[in-house]
């Protein structure tokens, strides 16, 4: 089949229309004239581009070698000007499907290559020797990682020296993953796998080695802490929060940075009183209480406690509480105590919790999503109920990727 590439999905692949009939094909550009094949499994069907015949002028070659067979990104293949559109367009079609209209847009802010300091990688000893990298798209196989362009050069140096140590500590069909996160005083390591349930002499000292020289400020096996040099921290707002690899935290500290930023100016001036839901660590909380006595709300227990610890160390004022909030949201009563929110949950979204802010007496609420789907249903309740969305920033903490994060501002008028 033969088909022109009209615009790019949500989902990052090229759409392309045959007989009235979409077709999703993935590395492709608005404007490329493709010929693919559809090839049907017994689960799902794929397509595979067999030709070009005609190359977008929007297209630009591809920064890493494994790019169209490693799963870690979708878009080196856009230039600059089609990328850009692509992202902030992801936002403008959520927010007019549901009808939502943002008195300022802010520019796209880009956090460029190299600068993820976490990364999730699977590992497996094969015919061919080791293996450690992402998942091929669409399937189970890894890609055997050579290099990697979004993380951290520290992150990047240290897969093949890992690949060279679980090389010698595992035999074929043997497997596991390793979180890496790059820390301020190094780099939390965390290897998981059956094979590490007890470690021999010989691989305690071996991994042990392997830290030391390594600049690893933790080896963590099965998320248990086998050896400890430094204690990992970050800093978020002037305080020393502890984190672990393979637990949640912001993509990069460049997007700590800007959020913080862009949330510090879409505060209000004043607060007696701020709430933090889905606080995490406290990325944000630390600068809400910059202002005022501040609540945070979260359900992971190690968040939970290495908030809570820091805040207490740092003597700020904030009281953290164990709450699922979709199941049990704070009620309009309960909000009722603050003049300001902060929210920032998953990629669901917090429908249930705005539907109650929306019910509430607030007037500032700065909402913070990585999905601009689930950001623009909650933003039209908001609006519904007398909110202004006073601005929009897009933020592209996953380069290359069809994921887009949304800070958001609104005031009740």
């Amino acid at each position: 089949m033969k088909a022109k590439i009209v615009t790019i999905g949500i989902d990052g692949d090229g759409v392309g229309v045959v007989d009235d009939q979409k077709y999703f094909i993935p590395f492709t550009a608005p404007g490329d004239v493709v010929e693919f094949d559809v090839i049907k499994g017994k689960k799902y069907s794929r397509i595979e581009v067999t030709g070009f015949s005609e190359r977008s002028p929007v297209r630009q070659d591809a920064v890493c070698v494994h790019f169209e067979q490693c799963g870690g990104c979708k878009l080196q293949h856009l230039n600059s000007q089609a990328y850009g559109d692509y992202k902030v367009g992801l936002l403008k079609r959520a927010l007019e499907f549901h009808g939502v209209e943002s008195q300022e847009w802010r520019d796209l802010h880009i956090i460029p290559a190299r600068r993820r300091r976490r990364i999730s990688l699977t590992f497996a000893h094969r015919y061919e020797g080791m293996m450690i990298g992402y998942m091929r798209r669409g399937t189970k196989w890894i890609i055997d990682n050579q290099e990697c362009h979004l993380v951290l050069p520290e992150i990047e140096a240290l897969i093949p020296k890992l690949r060279d140590m679980l090389a010698g500590m595992f035999q074929q069909r043997e497997s596991g993953t390793v979180d890496i996160l790059a820390t301020k005083v190094g780099l939390d390591v965390n290897l998981k796998s059956m094979h590490f349930k007890n470690p021999t002499l010989e691989q305690i000292e071996t991994l042990t080695e392997f830290a030391r020289e390594n600049n690893v400020a933790r080896l963590l096996l099965n998320y248990r802490s086998f050896v400890t040099f430094r204690e990992p921290i970050v800093n978020f707002s002037g305080v020393d929060v502890p984190v672990e690899a393979g637990k949640f935290l912001q993509a990069s500290d460049d997007a700590d940075d800007f959020m913080l930023s862009r949330v510090s100016e879409y505060m209000p001036e004043k607060v007696s009183r701020g709430v933090d839901l889905f606080s995490g660590r406290g990325t944000f909380t630390f600068l809400m209480a910059q202002k005022g006595p501040t609540d945070a709300f979260e359900c992971e227990n190690d968040a939970i406690t290495a908030l809570q610890n820091a805040a207490n160390q740092a003597q700020v004022p904030i009281t953290v509480t164990k709450r699922d909030l979709f199941e049990n949201p704070l009620s309009v009563d309960e909000l009722g105590q603050y003049d300001f929110i902060f929210v920032d949950p998953p990629r669901a979204g917090a429908l249930a919790q705005v539907q109650l802010i929306a019910r509430s007496a607030l007037k500032h609420v700065v909402y913070i999503s990585c999905n601009p789907a689930s950001f623009a249903r909650d933003a039209k309740v908001l609006c519904d109920a007398g909110f202004v969305l006073d601005s929009v920033t897009p933020l592209d903490q996953f380069l290359w990727s069809e994921h887009l994060e949304v800070i958001g501002k609104f005031t009740r008028q």
